[in-house]
């Protein structure tokens, strides 16, 4: 009972969540879960054949974003991402891969035993992965004329949007599909909030539901079109594969109230958040010492906050402390996520104890980091056979020159360091340890070691 507990003590305590789910915890009409959670009995569909109200509420959920199908998740965007990208390719193809994509891309490029080559992000703010250009794109094909599948993120953690209409135009005059991992996007599209990528000629888009909307948390969905050159019959047959035999209702009947919600509320919803979110963006920008991260393609929904002589971790204890859990911290900055049910008691709250913070004697801005993206470390192997291979942890201060045999991230966002069949080198080596001076939390490393291609330990 202790996490139940735990979880219980949330309201007592009232910290405001800037952080995802995007129901923000506020309660929409919903049954005792107990009461509607079943299997696929008689009347109530099956998601991996739906024909009756779990193929309407996805025809819904289509309509909802202009799509010609969607296809509904209760795994979140990991599921869809491994979905679409098995479905795009076969075993040994070449994926042009965005470098700052979540890691479960990477994880389908290693089951698919792929050939992954990278395209680089735009670094902004001297530390932020940012944009995929265009122009990155056209050189990555003039390099690679084999790849069989591109997919990037868009908007990226930081709120960051690639120009996806013009990298699916390049995609397409190359007979190449393009997935877009919009999982942090589920809101665009609405009013106020821009275009989402199903109507800027992308083949498949990745949604996570519960990310942005008021929908539960692993709870998402994959959105074609007629024209996608990916064929909706492997769509079908790897999401059977990758989403589970026993969906859980509860989650799909999340899903149908976070759809309705939006059909009766959306509209004056997402008008009167828009409002909001822009007062208080502008408020943050008055406030000395606080600065907002943004590009010239941008998701508003994300704050990217910054401020003088902080680090992220610090900023981060500064809000907790005010009672405001942020969605995470990085080096500099923290990434508070907003949505429509945000209140404007809660945007007062982030604003008071910014304004405290920011009003106390802060230390004189020093250099700040290079940040810990816009590497690409020389492969050795491709990512699918080096994962395969046995390995041998060292320490950290003894891999450079060595194999990397596993993903070594900053969890969140996710966005890997290195990956399989990659060289440490001192430059990976450094940023890794950067991280983890500044207490942020680095997956693939146990115990001081990170794995490398050989057999046997160092430790």
């Amino acid at each position: 009972m202790e996490l139940l507990k735990k979880l219980e003590k949330l309201k007592q305590d009232d910290p405001y969540p800037m952080h995802m789910p995007g129901h923000k915890r506020v309660a929409l009409s919903f049954p005792c879960v107990y009461d509607i959670d079943i299997t696929e009995i008689n009347g109530y569909d099956n998601l991996h054949a739906p024909t009756g109200i779990i193929k309407k509420l996805s025809d819904e959920v289509a309509e909802m974003y202009g799509a010609d199908h969607a296809f509904l998740s209760v795994g979140g965007s990991t599921d869809m991402n491994l979905t679409a990208i098995f479905a795009a390719t076969r075993p040994g193809d070449k994926i042009l891969i965005a470098r700052n994509s979540h890691k479960s891309v990477y994880h389908a490029a290693i089951l698919r035993n792929a050939d992954a080559c990278y395209a680089m992000p735009e670094i902004a703010g001297g530390e932020i992965a940012a944009e995929i250009s265009p122009i990155e794109i056209e050189r990555c094909f003039a390099r690679d004329p084999d790849i069989r599948a591109c997919v990037i993120t868009s908007p990226t953690y930081e709120g960051v949007i690639s120009d996806i209409e013009a990298i699916a135009g390049i995609c397409h005059r190359h007979g190449v599909p393009l997935i877009v991992d919009a999982a942090h996007g589920a809101h665009l599209g609405f009013p106020g909030f821009g275009t989402n990528p199903i109507g800027q000629h992308a083949d498949a888009v990745i949604l996570s539901l519960h990310k942005t909307l008021p929908s539960l948390t692993q709870t998402g969905c994959l959105l074609i079109n007629d024209d996608s050159l990916i064929d909706k019959e492997r769509i079908i047959k790897y999401f059977n594969y990758f989403e589970t035999s026993s969906p859980s209702y509860v989650l799909m009947a999340g899903i149908d109230r976070c759809v309705t919600y939006i059909r009766e509320h959306g509209e004056k919803g997402f008008s009167d958040y828009r409002s909001r979110l822009n007062r208080l963006r502008s408020d943050l920008m008055a406030v000395p010492g606080i600065s907002l991260f943004r590009t010239e393609r941008y998701d508003d929904s994300k704050l990217v906050i910054r401020m003088r002589g902080r680090s992220g971790t610090e900023i981060e204890e500064i809000l907790r402390k005010g009672k405001i859990e942020a969605e995470m911290s990085s080096l500099n900055y923290v990434i508070c996520m907003t949505s429509l049910m945000d209140t404007k008691e809660g945007f007062d709250r982030l604003l008071e104890v910014i304004k405290r913070a920011a009003g106390e004697d802060l230390p004189d801005e020093s250099r700040r980091p290079e940040g810990i993206y816009g590497i690409c470390p020389k492969k050795k192997d491709r990512i699918g056979i080096a994962e395969s291979r046995a390995t041998k942890r060292v320490p950290i201060e003894k891999a450079e020159g060595m194999e990397s045999g596993a993903i070594v991230t900053v969890y969140p966002p996710g966005i890997p360091l290195i990956v399989p069949g990659e060289i440490f080198d001192r430059d990976v080596i450094k940023r890794i340890e950067e991280a983890l001076g500044k207490g942020l939390f680095v997956e693939g490393i146990k115990d001081n070691g990170l794995e490398v291609i050989g057999s046997g330990s160092c430790l």
